[in-house]
């Protein structure tokens, strides 16, 4: 009978360990909510509804420096490509472009909760593209303050946190091409 209740025991802790934890985890996350401010790019409430029907004039409307290669939209995902066809673009046109695509779909649109951006380097001589800048940016992780540091990056290397923010990854074409060497 001992050795019975003790694993009777031992099933009813893991039970109730199993209900718990997850309801503790969730007490824990809502009282770091409480003492940490975060601002968030909420979504405009007079703001455009993005659609098959007006994507292609609302995004194409936006002053880039940047061409726009392909624009698509499925379930609150924003698909952009720019292209770079120019080599004497400088990295400071190329963030703030990416910015501009940020704060259209986030402060502008009702709808986008994601951007995934590419920058493409396009040679029509040659025919080819290749890619030089990835992200992927969404509405709750971003704040005002990252785009604007975003935007206003010159032409000097993205700093670790800006990178983590917007997710954002450079191939070494991009580096060698287009990031001066650090001097040091």
């Amino acid at each position: 009978m001992n050795r019975t209740w003790w694993i009777g025991a031992a099933m009813l802790v893991t039970a109730v360990s199993a209900a718990l934890l997850p309801r503790m985890e969730s007490l824990h996350s809502s009282m770091l909510g409480e003492h940490r401010i975060v601002e968030t790019l909420s979504s405009a409430k007079d703001g455009i509804i993005l659609g098959d029907a007006n994507l292609v004039d609302s995004v194409g409307s936006l002053p880039f420096s940047m061409s726009i290669g392909s624009v698509g939209l499925e379930d609150g995902v924003l698909s952009l490509d720019l292209k770079v066809t120019d080599s004497r673009l400088e990295p400071r046109e190329v963030y703030a472009d990416m910015a501009k695509a940020f704060l259209f779909a986030f402060r502008d649109t009702e709808n986008i909760d994601q951007v995934m951006l590419r920058v493409i380097a396009e040679d029509k001589w040659l025919g080819t593209a290749r890619l030089l800048l990835a992200a992927d940016a969404r509405r709750q992780e971003l704040s005002g303050e990252l785009l604007s540091e975003l935007q206003t990056a010159g032409n000097l290397p993205l700093t670790g946190g800006l990178k983590a923010a917007f997710r954002i990854s450079e191939t070494s074409l991009w580096k060698n091409q287009f990031i001066p060497p650090s001097s040091g």
